[in-house]
């Protein structure tokens, strides 16, 4: 198909999709995650008959066998069999057989049924569900191929306005892109997300090593990123890209349902992802399992009961983001790569769990990058500002290479523009990462000087390049302890203002 017949059928889809969302919205499903699993819910059944048609065509013409999903009595749960009914007799339908068909399928259809389990159909009534029903109908999955569902997927949760809720698992994919090129996850590697959400690293990583492993002159360019079709790749490669290499999980049941239906939109659908509090609760084997790379955004807000953490956890904290970099630490494999984004209050906090979880990466990692991030990047979700670390598990760190990322090709406010007139510096950072090469926004420090600094890994406490009235700046950590002596102030004062009230 002509780029520009896919990019009709592009546009087509997405204002389907928005009309969707904003008809299920009017409908009274005001919480986006359930708009979008409701939306997702019935892409798939309608996608079960295509596919099964396609399977069907592909044994006339090659004789390989294929066993009917539908056959006998299930033939009424084809989509086109029960899409014409109405009112009660298609609602009910919906409710009470369809979705217990769809979780009760065997043979090669195990994602589906996870993505299914416990699934209900929240749509209020019948009319809305019919309406809904007929603008899915009229969408013909069989002529999108996955990397254009996988797109518009992406496009439909990048919808999502509930920031405060649903900010930690919508990592934008220019940052995402960059880690992944940055940790660099190969054919034959696992990798594993211990905080999934949609599941972006895990879908960038597998379209990093399909354009590593793919004919240059076959790669395509589409939205301003390379896409290749993994066609070097062998059979047993194949096999193993689609179900030995991604892990993932979550603790929230509906993102995990959410990354399984993002992982099969876009080619992948064997990937082993679960409902699973990485940091806190009953620990079983999944914790002692050790990966290749690990690549994650973990929550910036969480709090864990002490009583909960899980004792395998190297440093014990009631912050979410502080256990899961130790988780993240002790899962990787020796000489095991990982890249993680950190709140930049975790790089140079001085209490105990800041300090120490420092400590325990630089002993028993090789840090090799602190890709300090301006605030804004996480806009309309969040401003706080962040950085991202990358490390090799293995030998402790001895040199750190810091860039200061000015720009990530956006407003880096709440509107979150785009275009050549806003600072991008991600692809001077690629450029410079191989070689750890030094300019004005990029230096390395010895492991030396940050001990002798309480371990703190932020990029501005090492700048050689701030002059001026920039180095009369004063000192994060005593910044910090005039906040901490101001705060014990106040909560005294506070006190006996209510010790006078009686």
């Amino acid at each position: 198909m002509v780029e520009q017949d896919i990019g009709a059928l592009r546009e087509e889809f997405k204002q389907k999709l928005s009309r969707l969302n904003d008809y299920l919205w009017g409908g009274g499903l005001k919480d986006p995650v359930s708009r979008i699993q409701q939306i997702s819910f019935f892409f798939f059944l309608k996608m079960l008959e295509e596919q099964d048609i396609a399977m069907e065509t592909q044994e006339r013409l090659t004789g390989i066998a294929h066993k009917s999903i539908f056959e006998g009595e299930d033939e009424k749960f084809r989509w086109s069999n029960w899409i014409h009914k109405t009112g009660k007799d298609l609602y009910n339908f919906v409710r009470d057989e369809v979705f217990v068909f769809v979780e009760e399928l065997h043979n090669s259809h195990e994602t589906i049924r996870q993505v299914f389990h416990g699934a209900k159909l929240l749509i209020p009534d019948e009319v809305t569900l019919k309406r809904t029903l007929e603008i899915i109908d009229t969408i013909d999955f069989a002529l999108l191929d996955t990397d254009v569902k996988g797109d518009l997927y992406e496009d439909l949760l990048n919808q999502i306005e509930a920031a405060g809720e649903l900010g930690q698992f919508l990592t934008p994919r220019r940052i995402i892109r960059f880690i992944v090129e940055m940790v660099n996850p190969k054919i034959g590697q696992t990798v594993y997300d211990p905080a999934c959400g949609s599941g972006g690293f895990l879908i960038t990583s597998y379209e990093w090593i399909k354009l590593n492993n793919s004919d240059t002159n076959l790669i395509e360019e589409r939205n301003g990123q390379k896409r290749g079709y993994g066609d070097r790749l062998s059979k047993e490669q194949w096999d193993f890209l689609q179900k030995s290499t991604f892990y993932g999980q979550d603790v929230d049941p509906e993102m995990t349902r959410l990354c399984l239906m993002n992982l099969i939109l876009h080619g992948i659908e064997g990937a082993n992802i679960k409902r699973k509090d990485t940091v806190a609760g009953a620990e079983d084997e999944d914790d002692l399992r050790r990966f290749d790379c690990v690549l994650t955004n973990p929550p910036f807000a969480g709090k864990v009961d002490k009583e909960r953490i899980k004792k395998s956890l190297p440093i014990k904290s009631t912050k979410t983001q502080i256990l899961l970099l130790g988780h993240v630490i002790d899962s990787l494999n020796p000489g095991g790569r990982a890249g993680i984004i950190l709140p930049e209050g975790t790089l140079f906090g001085t209490n105990r769990d800041d300090k120490e979880i420092r400590r325990y990466l630089l002993e028993n990692a090789n840090l090799e990058a602190v890709v300090s991030m301006p605030g804004g990047v996480f806009e309309p979700y969040s401003g706080v500002k962040t950085s991202v670390l990358i490390f090799c598990k293995g030998k402790p760190t001895e040199e750190v290479w810091f860039y200061d990322l000015k720009g990530d090709g956006s407003s880096l406010s709440k509107a979150h523009k785009f275009g050549p007139q806003y600072c991008n510096d991600i692809p001077d950072l690629l450029t410079k990462w191989p070689n750890r090469e030094g300019s004005d926004q990029s230096w390395e420090v010895p492991v030396k000087e940050i001990i002798e600094n309480d371990y703190i890994l932020s990029a501005n406490a090492y700048n050689p390049n701030i002059g001026g009235e920039e180095k009369e700046h004063r000192d994060p950590k005593e910044i910090l302890r005039e906040i901490e002596e101001n705060k014990s102030q106040l909560n005294s004062q506070i006190k006996n203002i209510k010790g006078l009230l009686g």
